[in-house]
């Protein structure tokens, strides 16, 4: 395996297995967030433009959302270290809601 570095840069086929990866998850949200769209519309009876703009609330949301918690845990430093906190008193809020 060659160690040496070419300036930093991620070889071509690093980023193509790393994306392949990627678009398993992003398939079956595909087919769950279809599902959804037609369990509001069809049996909650939601209007579709209502749904539409839930879900996009809900993006915009997610989109403002990790930058700030994922900015909370890079800055977090504990003796046990930077997201075990973050998981285990998640985890207790979680059980009491």
């Amino acid at each position: 395996m060659n160690t040496t570095s070419n300036q930093g840069r991620v070889p071509m086929i690093s980023k193509i297995a790393y994306g392949m990866g990627d678009v398993g998850c992003n398939f079956s949200w595909m087919f769950v967030s279809n599902f959804l769209m037609i369990f509001y519309t069809d049996v909650f009876g939601i209007g579709i433009s209502a749904v539409a703009s839930l879900m996009l609330i809900s993006r915009i949301w997610d989109a403002i959302n990790d930058p700030i918690i994922g900015t909370l845990t890079d800055k977090t430093h504990t003796r046990w270290g930077r997201f075990r906190p973050w998981l285990l008193f998640g985890a207790l809020l979680q059980l009491l809601y």
